[in-house]
């Protein structure tokens, strides 16, 4: 791939994100002012400006005394998939000016979610009903969803309680995406829909079980609006608490086949397997470009395993080291003396 123009790109973007009827969106939700940039260059509201440590993934960030959103421009994408992925950021920064209060502790999560087959052959029993429900609305699926949710709330309320944040902050965010390409273009919403469709039946794409996250959310919140108990952007009942108060008491809960268990199960040892192969050859190969103790302030969280004290961090990881931040830009394992202090890091290619 060639070098891409930010500029020229950031301009096709906007012209996109100007088609948009907000109001359709989300109540309250406006654009806000965003930046694109590349591994040299940073484009925001109409200039190259300097691409500072906090232009790090994708996100929304605070930046000159706003909210803005930020995209890493890695490849070419047609400009409507690019500007529902920039909004999809913005509605991430309109997340935090109206106080939502669902955000999941991002750094506890890799040590204390634990993954059960029973938990996640539940949850993929949960997915096939959503889709079942995206097809057509129908009461009775949708009580036998909120019976499952209810089951595993109470039953694994820790890891529900990770995947309910996960589903309030991004499938939100991907749901307004989603209706944002429903806007500009239905062929990349097809592509999207049938995305879900594909991986929400895949044991394997619960694992890292963040990414599952973004689709179960969007469909969960398209259910519950289908269903009437959901009037999405009431300001004064975040996501959150919408999602948790639908449940309903359990009369009976759909197990599901025991291919399910069986499939999760496979699924989850061959997980920690290719995880522990991760971290064993980048600790053999032992190039070694931090030591601690350090002040662990992110890594990337979408995809980061954690095995036997080991976290992994896919493209850049951040920490402080004598009241300084650092950035280091790469694939990295980090050996962890606790879930704040990193002991070593270790590159990872």
């Amino acid at each position: 791939m060639g070098k891409i123009d930010l500029e020229k790109l950031y301009y096709s973007v906007a012209q996109e994100i100007a088609k948009v009827d907000f109001s359709k969106l989300w109540e309250g939700f406006i654009p806000l002012k965003f930046a694109i940039y590349d591994d040299e260059k940073c484009f925001f509201d109409g200039r190259y400006v300097e691409k500072t440590i906090e232009f790090c993934a994708n996100t929304a960030i605070e930046y000159q005394g706003e909210n803005i959103a930020i995209w890493n421009v890695q490849e070419e994408l047609p400009p409507s998939v690019f500007a529902s992925f920039i909004i999809h950021e913005m509605f991430h920064a309109f997340q935090e000016k109206e106080g939502w209060d669902c955000w999941a502790d991002e750094r506890e999560a890799p040590f204390k979610y634990k993954y059960s087959a029973e938990n996640l052959s539940l949850k993929l029993r949960e997915s096939r009903l959503l889709l079942g429900l995206l097809d057509h609305f129908d009461r009775e699926k949708y009580e036998k969803l909120l019976a499952c949710r209810k089951y595993r709330s109470e039953k694994f309320p820790y890891e529900f309680g990770y995947e309910c944040s996960i589903e309030a902050i991004e499938g939100s965010a991907n749901y307004v995406e989603w209706q944002v390409l429903e806007q500009l273009d239905g062929k990349e919403a097809k592509v999207l829909t049938d995305y879900m469709r594909e991986k929400m039946v895949k044991p394997e794409y619960y694992f890292p079980i963040r990414i599952c996250g973004y689709y179960t959310g969007a469909l969960m919140i398209n259910a519950m609006i289908q269903a009437g108990d959901l009037r999405y952007g009431a300001k004064d009942q975040p996501v959150i608490r919408h999602i948790l108060e639908a449940l309903k008491p359990v009369t009976s809960v759909d197990m599901g086949g025991e291919e399910d268990v069986q499939r999760i199960t496979e699924a989850v040892d061959s997980y920690f397997t290719e995880t522990r192969t991760i971290i064993e050859k980048a600790v053999a190969d032992n190039d070694v470009v931090a030591t601690g103790p350090l002040e662990l302030v992110s890594v990337n969280i979408a995809d980061a395993r954690f095995y036997d004290g080991y976290l992994t961090s896919h493209f850049f990881v951040r920490f402080r080291e004598n009241g300084e931040d650092k950035l280091l830009r790469g694939n990295f394992i980090l050996k962890m003396k606790d879930e704040k202090t990193i002991d070593t890091v270790y590159r990872w290619v």
